[in-house]
């Protein structure tokens, strides 16, 4: 069976994390969550390493979470749903405090937890053809985890337009509101990248790393106090009455009782 996630180091001293599960849109399921926490957790570890990259396999970056890990957590103990948000937690707070430069490339679909990781990025460009949504709200979740990068990352204004409708957004839009800093095809994502590249490596890596570390001395890390809120809200409301319809609904493909109809997001 192919590896869910691959993870490389060139020459160079770059690292290289692919999400694969084409198959599946790269949704997050647990095995994959766990992968990505290990290899962030190990390149905390890894003075040499100069920069990690990060792109999706296959038609999409990241669709967001796996309903069928969702669906399960209907069934699961307490204690069982609050380790599993725990652990996507876990890898993006690992991400967002990684000392060395993050670039990420996004196309395709890119919603979700997928949010999420382009929000903990230094760097990150998009494909012209991506789209974005934080969809949570349309299964009866919201995106708890992921809230305080965003939120930092887009700011609150924008954040409450689309965390509450849960709408389809475009690369221009994205870029507008600051959630990637780049828009870039796919056919040249890769000579982009390496021009990142090439800027991190003539740069002095120990300046490098204190700019970083400068920034989120003075912006503030996200608290360990945040974490666990937004850990236990997720975790309340996988068991909702309407979360559990929305999750059952999705598995039928049919419609949950709040929904009237789809709006055009054309």
């Amino acid at each position: 069976m192919e590896e869910k996630v691959l993870f490389k180091v060139d020459q160079n001293d770059i690292a290289y994390l692919t999400l694969n599960r084409p198959q599946k849109h790269n949704a997050f399921d647990k095995e994959m969550t766990e992968k990505c926490t290990t290899h962030l957790s190990n390149l905390h570890e890894m003075p040499s390493i100069r920069a990690l990259v990060i792109k999706g396999n296959g038609k999409s970056f990241c669709a967001g979470a796996d309903i069928l890990w969702l669906e399960r957590a209907l069934h699961e103990t307490p204690i069982e749903r609050s380790e599993n948000a725990r652990l996507i937690s876990r890898m993006l707070h690992f991400l967002d405090t990684l000392p060395i430069p993050t670039i990420t490339y996004v196309h395709g679909a890119v919603m979700g937890g997928g949010i999420g990781i382009v929000a903990c990025s230094d760097i990150v460009l998009c494909d012209s053809q991506s789209l974005f949504s934080f969809s949570e709200t349309k299964i009866g979740l919201v995106p708890a985890i992921i809230s305080p990068y965003v939120i930092r990352a887009m700011g609150a204004r924008y954040t409450r337009r689309y965390f509450l409708t849960g709408e389809k957004f475009k690369a221009l839009e994205a870029h507008h509101i600051g959630l990637v800093h780049e828009i870039v095809d796919l056919e040249i994502a890769d000579i982009e990248i390496r021009k990142f590249i090439q800027y991190l490596l003539t740069s002095s890596p120990q300046a490098v790393r204190q700019a970083k570390s400068l920034i989120h001395q003075i912006v503030g890390d996200i608290s360990e106090a945040t974490r666990i809120m937004t850990i236990d809200l997720l975790s309340s409301l996988q068991i909702s009455e309407e979360g559990k319809r929305r999750i059952t609904a999705f598995q039928t493909k049919s419609s949950p009782p709040w929904r009237p109809g789809e709006p055009s997001d054309d």
